[in-house]
């Protein structure tokens, strides 16, 4: 019976394999867990990603369809831009074929301004006696005739040029001698003399002594002595000149230099009428606060004289002869 135990005990022994069996069972199902997981967690990342790149294509194609707006907007504004200048350049280029085919002198352009010249030419000569203004507008009207090429317009070139000679001429007139003149005065006046008080003449003592005379005589002369001193009667050839302390000399003579710079100021702005004005100032000047019997004061008063002749004497050229005979051919031509 023993015997029968014995061997029957060992088949227990397989009961190992079960559990590892279990174990991998167990293993396989975590294992395939896992992976559910991972596949799921990739599948949200996916689905995720796919949802962001959506939006940004959305934004993205909205970007773009407003900036293609504007981009339409801005070539529609160009080509009614380009549009406009077509229309100028048509219309600029019909005014230029109009002018090319205009040969009357009269109704080009470079004839109007020519004429506009001329006449700005005359009024400052004539009112604002500005000789170089005068002068420029000169040149400008031969040089806008010149290139007219019109044979017809030569006599009033001619004209011109010579209206430019007289002008020029007359400039040198004044800035060579007259303005040489006033400055060699304007120095000369440092050394003129003032105009000084004069000493009434002192009765002298009688170099014969006579007798003595009684007192009462002696009291009589004293008192009628007195009495004819205390009024003086004398005459002047001139007008009262005014006595000048020392300190007021210097003024007087930089006012009359002043007087003197001014007339030569004038003279170069082509102004004789500001000049004889200046000059005829100084000449009072000097006539009332220098010594008018000095050598040196007479012959400053003689050069102020000759000045004030000269300034007269000047009188300034017609150059309306070239704007009349302009406007006359404009009127023959139309």
């Amino acid at each position: 019976m023993t015997d029968d135990i014995e061997k029957t005990s060992p088949p227990a022994l397989p009961s190992a394999p079960r559990r590892a069996r279990s174990v991998a069972g167990g293993l396989a199902l975590l294992l395939s867990l896992v992976t559910l997981i991972g596949l799921g967690y990739v599948w949200y990342l996916l689905s995720y990603k796919a949802q962001i790149v959506g939006l940004d294509v959305t934004r993205s194609f909205q970007a773009q369809s407003q900036a293609l707006i504007q981009l339409n907007a801005k070539i529609a504004s160009l080509e009614q831009a380009q549009g406009e200048s077509r229309k100028a350049i048509a219309d600029l280029a019909q005014r230029q074929a109009s002018l090319a085919t205009a040969n009357r002198p009269g109704r080009h352009w470079r004839v109007r301004a020519a004429a506009d010249l001329l006449l700005i030419a005359n009024d400052q000569l004539r009112f604002q006696h500005n000789v170089p203004l005068a002068l420029l507008a000169l040149h400008q009207a031969e040089r806008a005739l010149r290139r007219q090429g019109d044979p017809r317009l030569l006599p009033v070139r001619q004209a011109i040029l010579q209206e430019i000679l007289r002008l020029k001429a007359l400039r040198r007139q004044h800035t060579s001698t007259m303005a040489l003149d006033l400055v060699a005065l304007a120095h000369s006046v440092r050394t003129l003399p003032l105009a000084l008080p004069r000493a009434f003449p002192e009765k002298t003592a009688a170099t014969v002594k006579s007798a003595p005379l009684p007192f009462w005589r002696r009291a009589v002369d004293g008192i009628w002595q007195d009495f004819t001193g205390l009024i003086r009667i004398r005459k002047e050839p001139i007008h009262e000149r005014a006595l000048l302390a020392p300190k007021r000399a210097y003024f007087v003579r930089e006012n009359l230099q002043i007087r003197l710079y001014g007339a030569q100021l004038a003279l170069l702005e082509h102004r004789p009428a500001l000049v004889a004005a200046d000059l005829s100032a100084a000449r009072r000047w000097i006539e009332r606060y220098f010594d008018v019997k000095a050598r040196s004061t007479q012959t400053v008063l003689a050069k102020l004289q000759d000045l004030q002749h000269k300034s007269q004497a000047l009188k300034w050229p017609d150059i309306s002869q070239s704007l009349h005979l302009l406007r006359r051919l404009s009127r023959a031509a139309s």
